[in-house]
């Protein structure tokens, strides 16, 4: 009985220290697979990062998830983001307006000389104005625009001359028309007393 008990021992010795290297390795591999999570995490986190900043020095929108991601983990830079693209977006605005392309080579000389050299996103401000550039300018609405403030005056004088001449035709016309009656009219064959007699009331005789 004795060997019985002692082997019986070293049995259940065995089988626990067995279940506690099983728990041991377990915890080691679920130790590992977080630290590797957080590591691939932290890889992940930096090339979003790296990919929002190199489309804010090029001058690229971000997408609202982008946007979302840059708000939640660097606020200074999101803020400035949100600056840059105030400024495009009112450079947009500007250059629908423009009534020549003389007048949109004038707004686009004063919006980019109009920003600070020592402004620290300065190169970002001009590359995301120059997005709004090249876009604006492949649209139609560029392309159907005057090439100068002279041409459009000149079309002004234009309208207005022709609507001076369509005018003065027109008063031609009229007199021409009146003189062309006047010429019709026979003056021999006419007379008051014709007129009095032609408006008088007539009256059936009866016999």
């Amino acid at each position: 009985m004795q060997i019985s008990f002692d082997l019986g021992t070293m049995k259940l010795n065995n089988e626990s220290k067995s279940g506690q290297y099983v728990s041991n390795q377990l915890t080691d591999v679920v130790r590992r697979l977080k630290e590797q999570s957080t590591m691939a995490n932290k890889e992940d986190d930096s090339k979003m990062m790296e990919k929002i900043q190199a489309k804010i020095k090029s001058g690229k929108k971000l997408t609202s998830r982008e946007e979302s991601y840059l708000k939640q983990h660097n606020q200074e830079l999101y803020m400035q983001y949100l600056r840059i693209r105030r400024m495009a977006e009112a450079l947009e605005h500007q250059l629908e307006n423009a009534n020549s392309k003389e007048e949109v080579n004038d707004i686009i000389f004063h919006a980019v000389n109009g920003i600070s050299d020592k402004d620290p996103y300065k190169a970002a401000i001009v590359a995301a104005l120059d997005e709004v550039i090249k876009d604006f300018k492949k649209s139609d609405g560029y392309t159907n625009l005057p090439s100068s403030n002279e041409e459009i005056e000149e079309g002004r004088k234009a309208r207005a001359n022709k609507g001076k001449e369509h005018t003065e035709d027109d008063e031609i016309g009229f007199f021409e028309e009146v003189e062309n009656q006047e010429d019709d009219f026979d003056a021999m064959a006419w007379s008051p007393l014709q007129d009095v007699i032609d408006a008088m009331p007539t009256f059936d005789m009866q016999s």
